[in-house]
């Protein structure tokens, strides 16, 4: 009996081991079948042209509770049991994805998007510091040196006007290149001029062309080569101190650092300065010829002419008279020639009738000239030479017959 029992409880054991190996292949078979279902219905989402379908599957995937249990259930393989399992699976993950607590996912744009922006995007490609760089590292080449004159220009030959093709003689002066004639009508301009290299300046006449500018001098050439002046006359220029609020040097025309210039058959006259009322010349070579100088003011020295040292001038048929020295400054000064260490040679000229002293300075070239009480030199006179006026300097004595600038 024992044994009929023990022996109808194992039947029943092995009966139970049975069935539930049955319900685990059951169930493992219900899994294959819903994992089945799953990715069908996942690969026809994914067949979905739309990126918002995309967004929405990856979201539900992600965020939607696992449904194993429910489709667990579903134990059936027939084709309407896939459909209502797939719509079934459809309608939670819409549901799922509009309840979800979590931000939808950010869509990324595709290559082809960023492509498409990069390329009408104003922006250019390289960084602004490239483009500096780059544009920074270009060299620009300096301007070419300004030429210089090699000899003296030929007057009358390429032509500026004034004031038929200029307004002004300096304008006419900036436009003018090395060779070139600035030619200035008969007339009174009230304006300074400030010379270049390699030109000539020429007026209608002595007391027909004239340069006046009170407060500066009429002429001035600073590093300047092979100029001519001819023809013309400066007249009220220049500042005395105490005058027009200053004072300098050179009142009718001013000359420093400058080489091989020439002042042909002109007139300084009436002007003012500190030092050389007619003219200053500091370190330059000057040739003057048939230059008359007179009544001009100078308030320390050289009121006729005024040479310091390093300068080499040469007077030929020069009148220099009846200039004033006015002792403004405390100092002793000389009415005439102030000759401060320069190079002079000075042949058949007159120096008459300056005040003070009418020259200063070394003599020993100076040749065949009336130079009041001066001694010395060559064949030199000190007799009157007999002005007709104090305006008109033609001399009316024989002794003095082809001197002085008439």
């Amino acid at each position: 009996m024992l044994f009929a029992v023990l022996g109808l409880s194992f039947v029943h054991f092995s009966s139970a081991q049975t069935a539930d190996s049955s319900s685990t292949s059951t169930s493992t078979s219900s899994d294959v079948t819903s994992s089945s279902t799953t990715s069908g219905s996942t690969s026809s989402t994914a067949s979905s042209s739309t990126p918002t379908d995309l967004t929405q599957s990856s979201s539900s995937s992600t965020s939607t509770p696992s449904s194993t249990p429910t489709v667990a259930t579903s134990t059936t393989s027939t084709p309407e049991s896939a459909s209502s399992t797939s719509t079934a699976s459809t309608t939670t993950q819409s549901v799922t994805s509009t309840s979800a607590s979590t931000p939808p996912a950010v869509s990324t744009p595709s290559l082809s998007d960023a492509l498409a922006s990069s390329t009408s995007s104003s922006t250019p490609l390289l960084p602004s510091s490239a483009s500096t760089t780059a544009s920074s590292s270009t060299v620009i080449p300096p301007p070419p040196p300004v030429p210089e004159p090699t000899g003296y220009p030929t007057c009358d030959q390429s032509i500026k006007n004034v004031p038929s093709d200029y307004p002004t003689i300096q304008a006419a002066i900036n436009a003018a290149s090395i060779g070139d004639t600035v030619k200035i009508a008969a007339g009174t301009y009230n304006e300074d001029v400030t010379l270049v290299s390699g030109i000539c300046l020429e007026g209608a006449g002595i007391d027909q062309t004239v340069i006046s500018k009170s407060g500066a001098s009429g002429i001035s050439g600073n590093n300047v080569s092979y100029v001519i002046i001819k023809d013309l006359t400066v007249q009220n220029s220049g500042c005395a101190p105490g005058v027009c609020g200053g004072g300098g040097n050179g009142g009718g025309i001013q000359l420093s650092q400058s080489s091989n210039i020439t002042i042909q058959s002109c007139r300084l006259t009436g002007n003012a300065a500190v030092d050389g009322g007619g003219i200053s010349i500091s370190q330059s070579t000057v040739t003057m010829d048939h230059c008359l100088i007179d009544g001009n003011t100078a308030n320390n020295s050289g009121a006729g002419i005024s040479m310091g040292a390093a300068s080499t001038v040469s007077l030929t048929n020069a009148t220099v008279a009846n200039n004033n020295w006015v002792n403004a400054l405390g100092n002793g000064g000389v009415g005439g020639i102030r000759s401060d260490g320069a190079g002079l040679q000075m042949a058949n000229s007159i120096v008459w009738g300056n005040n003070s002293q009418n020259f200063s300075g070394n003599g020993a070239q100076i040749s065949n000239s009336d130079v009041s009480g001066r001694s010395g030199g060559t064949n030199n006179i000190t007799s009157n030479p007999g002005f007709v006026s104090r305006t008109n300097y033609q001399s009316q004595a024989s002794s003095v017959a082809g001197i002085g600038a008439y």
